[in-house]
């Protein structure tokens, strides 16, 4: 008998929009750009000919002194280097969409960062070795530059807009290498990505253990993503048939995971962060993203939201609930997520 749900909402709204496109983005390649690095309040970016700022960036109030020049291969320019996980997915990496398919010499990838700071995030080299890329090949200054050969495209994916079906390309191809297809959905339990280890961060439940508990006690695995090197993250998410946790970054890893992924979702509000939707679309995932009437809000701390919700133990129950549904592709209680205005 399958168990009754105690009452979870679905996520019936969108923080943003979620428009998709086949069409690749555009893109421009420049024989002359200046290269300007962040300096404290001064203007940095990468800037054309006539001064224009291409991409990210903060453009100057006067024109700026002629940098110097210097010799390198062709650069592909791929913006603010982020070093947050979920950030470089989503303003980083739809950069790199140019090397689906490329032909001819490989440029090295220009971005805007602390000299060698990529060191510190472990995904980066995997996810670039399978690019055909090391550490080595990001490039930055120090210094303002002029640069003669520089490919410039367009974001495969805008931050809560829309995305471009070749960035499903893309992350796909990255994520190939790590899972096979004898693999995928082979392990019944299910898995739920725990926070309760995180120092610091974006999002924190602070009555999760109570939930990860309760779930526990009916045979949850619970797993903490920290703990596990990026290429064993794309392999859980390809092997377990159903993933539970709170909404945040750990979410966006099913991008390159096996197609098809099935999620359940506590997200800390009604409205869902469109990043979720639209990467879900690009892998076919199905996901039950729900909220907890009664929701309180606390203090920040050392993450950006916190938030506690009411009987946990319940909402672990509801969450057992929605896998079920899921295992007997019941459809998802919504018909498709509204754009908030």
């Amino acid at each position: 008998m399958a168990r009754q749900r105690p009452p979870l909402l679905p996520c019936r709204t969108l923080w943003g929009t979620c428009e998709r496109h086949d069409a690749r983005p555009g893109w421009r390649r420049f024989a002359h750009a200046d290269f300007h690095p962040i300096d404290g309040d001064a203007p940095w970016g990468l800037f054309a000919r006539d001064g224009s700022l291409l991409g990210t960036g903060r453009a100057p109030s006067v024109p700026l002194p002629e940098p110097e020049p210097v010799e390198t291969g062709p650069l592909l320019s791929i913006g603010l280097l982020a070093l947050h996980y979920g950030h470089f997915l989503i303003n980083t990496l739809p950069h790199l969409w140019p090397l689906v398919g490329w032909q001819g010499e490989r440029p090295k990838l220009l971005c805007h960062a602390k000299l060698g700071s990529w060191r510190s995030a472990p995904f980066l080299e995997k996810i670039l070795g399978r690019l055909g890329f090391t550490l080595d090949d990001l490039v930055t200054f120090e210094r303002p530059v002029r640069l003669a050969d520089v490919l410039v495209p367009e974001p495969a994916l805008h931050e809560q807009a829309s995305v471009h079906a070749v960035y499903g390309d893309l992350c796909r191809a990255i994520g190939a290498g790590f899972w096979t297809l004898g693999e995928v959905d082979t392990v019944a339990r299910p898995a739920y990505l725990a926070k309760t280890r995180l120092a610091s961060g974006i999002t924190r439940l602070v009555n999760e253990d109570e939930i990860a508990d309760e779930l526990a006690r009916h045979g949850v695995e619970i797993v903490h993503p920290e703990t596990l090197d990026w290429p064993a993250q794309v392999r859980l998410l390809s092997e377990r048939r159903t993933i539970l946790g709170t909404v945040g970054s750990a979410f966006h890893t099913t991008v390159f995971a096996a197609p098809n992924r099935r999620l359940v979702g506590l997200n800390w509000q009604p409205a869902l962060n469109a990043n979720f939707a639209l990467l879900d679309g690009l892998n076919g995932t199905r996901a039950r993203y729900l909220h907890a009437p009664g929701t309180l809000y606390r203090e920040r701390g050392a993450f950006e939201v916190s938030w506690e919700v009411p009987d946990p133990r319940g909402i672990a129950q509801a969450m057992l609930a929605e896998v079920e549904a899921l295992d007997r592709n019941e459809p998802a209680p919504r018909r498709g997520l509204r754009s908030r205005s």
